[in-house]
């Protein structure tokens, strides 16, 4: 009866993390959310870009590994995966003369967990604002902008060993929005972790990003776009890792994405990695390369760079160069 009971507290302690996920979700959802009569209906798609070449260049299947600063715009339970402090800085050249900035900076705490802040950045450059004729009026730059602050700590099993803990984070942001007119609007991300699993290779991860807030630029408000990740990590040797996310965003079908990584030690302080993915998003939307993403990175002691090169069809292609400092 007593095993019973303990198994029982168990299974409780460990749904109770994802019902806290789950909850906030409850009054979010609409009748065309998360298929293609969404397209069109969310604001500040810029959320939806992914920070940081690593997690770029795994097909975005990012979630579950995480673990630096860039957890922030991925998964904030990945915060508790820093050792130490850790300083990112991100900029991309996107599409069509845009380009995108992300910067972050988090530390662990110790066993009260860990915290961080970050900024991100679109710029869509100079656009010319015309009369009905075509006359020129004037010039205007839209940006949009998100600040966020987040935290990460266990949630269960504190008498065990951290990696045997479920972890929760959040992060709640601050989302500006400019094209002519301005808005500003709150949000909040939810992350989970499990333990690891099966001698340490495998975990899983649950994240709802950009749960609440709206924005008016014109005569009506649209929601921002809610992203529900579902991710796992599978460390296939202490030298490869295979990363899978399911991905459903509200404005728009599922996808999957799925990415390897794999290090190659030159010596001790220094490491190469190689990395490969792809996703489902835009198989049917885009004419041309898409779909798969590459990158590079090299990490010598406290400092990391990585590359990330994604194609996006006859829309052009992306490059996004990160750099990582454990401090």
């Amino acid at each position: 009866m007593k095993g019973l009971v303990k198994k029982r507290n168990a299974c409780r302690t460990a749904l109770l993390p994802a019902l806290l996920l789950c909850a906030p979700l409850a009054p979010s959802f609409a009748a065309n959310d998360f298929t293609s009569a969404g397209v069109g209906t969310t604001s500040a798609q810029f959320l939806k870009i992914a920070s940081g070449a690593r997690g770029a260049a795994l097909g975005e299947a990012y979630s579950a590994l995480v673990d630096d600063a860039f957890a922030l715009d991925w998964n904030p339970a990945g915060l508790i995966n820093l050792k130490r402090k850790s300083l990112v800085l991100m900029h991309s050249p996107y599409l069509a003369d845009t380009y995108a900035d992300y910067f972050a900076y988090a530390e662990n705490a110790g066993e009260v967990g860990a915290w961080g802040f970050s900024a991100k950045y679109m710029n869509y450059g100079e656009i010319s604002q015309t009369d009905s004729s075509g006359l020129e009026l004037s010039k205007f730059t839209p940006y949009d902008l998100a600040m966020s602050v987040g935290f990460a700590c266990y949630v269960s099993a504190f008498n065990k060993e951290p990696e045997d803990r479920f972890v929760l984070g959040a992060t709640g942001k601050f989302v500006r929005s400019s094209i002519i007119n301005t808005d500003n609007t709150v949000s909040a991300d939810i992350g989970l972790l499990t333990p690891l699993l099966f001698e340490g290779n495998f975990r899983m991860a649950l994240t709802a990003q950009n749960i609440m807030g709206t924005l008016r630029l014109d005569k009506e408000n649209s929601p921002l776009p809610l992203i529900v990740r579902f991710g796992t990590l599978t460390k296939l040797s202490p030298y490869a890792n295979l990363t899978a996310d399911i991905i459903g965003v509200r404005d728009n079908l599922p996808y999957l994405a799925l990415g390897l990584e794999g290090r190659l030690p030159v010596y001790k302080d220094l490491d190469v990695f190689l990395r490969g993915g792809g996703n489902t998003r835009a198989v049917n939307d885009l004419d041309g390369s898409r779909n798969f993403s590459l990158g590079a990175g090299l990490r010598y002691s406290s400092y990391q760079l990585d590359y990330a090169f994604s194609p996006f069809g006859d829309l052009g292609s992306v490059h996004r160069i990160s750099i990582s400092l454990s401090l």
